[in-house]
């Protein structure tokens, strides 16, 4: 048996995704499947950046109340798995004190996404308190999954420094690159032609550092005027954690160099990114994966990004695509405007992640 513990399904992010295609895939290969879903207060980011968070503390809350009953009532098996889809998360370390005080010897395995230790993240405010309870929940897992060695490093460099020498080389070992998961089957096939467009995809919070994407739009815009820069978003409203930024956005649209295009569906928004021969990342603070690459990678969107972070990994280290100076941004947009450059098969290492983590289940 296999429990599966999910992050809460938000359309707007890739949760919603993992919700529908864990599961399936568990039971493809075999296991009898039980999702734990909690309960929200909210199907939308109200305060917060990636999830809401007063409603993710409820939502997670509400998830180990199950868990609880399910000990509670003996339902619970040896050697059971117990999958949970975000690391960050405190019952991890109440389902070992659980499985440890019931004398009921089970496995836990998740999948870590950032934490405390990233920079400029949303949970980086919690680092005075957090930074020795991560430490915890990696110990308390049999195996954590991350999706680059970049955020491997980044953890084994950032907070397994606080742990003994014994410790740390326990959490090193935990740690699997496995890569973030991505499903073939929620991509549409769109049979459109490219269009003269870039789109800027990524959250609009400062720490993605968009009002960099920004300048570059107003000066690409000069030299191609006749070139459609557009911002995305799923949201009904244009929101940042940085007013300015939003500001900033709202100023260069009514000057006609951005178009921001709100309320998109997913299949929208994949139709955005289908038929753009660009898409623009300036975020050079922290990514551990980057799904928004990933998803023009998908539709052979050429990813113009920084060369550091997780980027190199997914791009395979194209150096066409990677750029080491903000100065490189345009010549190298104007170098690929009329190449024709396959780099779907990039995405070829992520279809099939699940079952990579399902090997080290027996491992």
């Amino acid at each position: 048996m296999i429990y599966y513990i999910p992050i809460e399904p938000l359309e707007e992010r890739y949760t919603e995704q993992w919700f529908t295609e864990f599961p399936k895939e568990f039971r493809k290969a075999g296991f009898k499947v039980q999702v734990i879903e909690g309960i929200s207060l909210t199907n939308t980011v109200e305060t917060g950046t990636f999830l809401d968070i007063n409603s993710t503390i409820a939502y997670k809350n509400s998830q180990m109340i199950q868990i609880s009953e399910l000990f509670y009532s003996n339902k619970v098996q040896e050697n059971d798995i117990f999958f949970f889809g975000d690391t960050e998360f405190w019952g991890i370390e109440s389902l070992r004190l659980m499985s440890d005080m019931n004398k009921v010897k089970i496995k836990i395995y998740s999948f870590l996404h950032a934490a405390s230790y990233i920079e400029e993240d949303a949970f980086q405010i919690a680092e005075e308190y957090q930074k020795y309870t991560e430490l915890g929940w990696i110990l308390s897992a049999d195996k954590v999954f991350v999706g680059t060695q970049h955020h491997k490093n980044v953890i084994i460099d950032k907070r397994f420094n606080l742990a003994t020498k014994k410790d740390k080389q326990k959490l090193i070992d935990k740690i699997v690159v496995t890569g973030n998961p991505i499903f073939k089957e929620v991509y549409h096939k769109f049979n459109i032609p490219k269009q003269n467009k870039i789109i800027l995809p990524n959250r609009f919070d400062y720490e993605k550092r968009p009002n960099i994407s920004l300048d570059i739009a107003v000066v690409f815009k000069r030299l191609y005027p006749d070139w459609e820069i557009v911002v995305t978003t799923s949201r009904d409203t244009f929101k940042s954690n940085k007013q300015w930024l939003i500001d900033y956005a709202l100023a260069l649209e009514e000057q006609n160099v951005i178009t921001i295009k709100y309320n998109l569906s997913k299949e929208e928004y994949h139709k955005e990114i289908a038929e753009s021969k660009f898409m623009l990342t300036t975020n050079t603070v922290e990514e551990t994966f980057g799904y928004c690459v990933a998803e023009a990678v998908n539709y052979n969107t050429l990813p113009i990004c920084p060369n550091k972070l997780s980027h190199p990994e997914l791009l395979e280290f194209d150096k066409d695509l990677l750029y080491n100076d903000i100065d490189d941004i345009i010549p190298m947009i104007e170098h690929l405007m009329f190449k024709a450059k396959n780099i779907q098969f990039y995405n070829d290492k992520y279809y099939n992640v699940i079952n990579k983590m399902i090997k080290e289940f027996n491992e």
